[in-house]
């Protein structure tokens, strides 16, 4: 008696485990503080406050300033609890890592039409520049409001005719 050929099952994608992208996710993240931060160190900003962010987010933060001898600060209630980084006189990007990269667009401008009110720009970690949201704050390396017909991008900065920098 001949059996039936076997079925063979489909094949399956594999299963992505949810610890892969929350580390993924975690990742990301650090990657986002540690351009923020970098940004900061190369600016003569005294403080950098950060948007509000949950509790496993901070203690990361947190962590994050300790490598960059940053002094730390946690502002407002929850849900708004933010964490503030406070330059010191030894804050520097920890050694053996590569420095940060910038952006820097030289002279090139950017002319924009600010109307009457001005634009609050949003310098985006990706170079790109867009209108300000906060919800989007986390990708932000710099944001101004404008009120100049042009633009410049200097070391990771949104820079008018107005300031030193351009």
């Amino acid at each position: 008696m001949e059996r039936p050929p076997r079925r063979r099952r489909p094949e399956r994608p594999p299963r992505r485990n949810s610890s892969d992208s929350a580390d993924r996710q975690e990742r990301q993240f650090v990657e986002s503080i540690e351009t923020r931060i970098n940004t900061f160190l190369a600016s003569n900003d005294p403080e950098l406050d950060l948007e509000p962010m949950n509790s496993y987010k901070r203690r990361l933060v947190h962590k994050l300033a300790v490598q960059y001898k940053l002094d730390t600060e946690s502002r407002g209630e929850e849900p708004e609890r933010r964490v503030c980084l406070v330059r010191t006189g030894d804050s520097a990007a920890p050694t053996g890592r590569p420095g940060p990269r910038l952006m820097d667009f030289g002279a090139q401008t950017f002319p924009i039409n600010p109307g009457e009110e001005g634009l609050h720009l949003a310098l985006k970690m990706d170079g790109t520049i867009e209108l300000w949201q906060e919800r989007e704050s986390h990708q932000t390396v710099d944001h101004r409001l404008v009120t100049a017909r042009q633009i410049r991008i200097r070391n990771g900065k949104i820079v008018t005719p107005e300031d030193a920098e351009w």
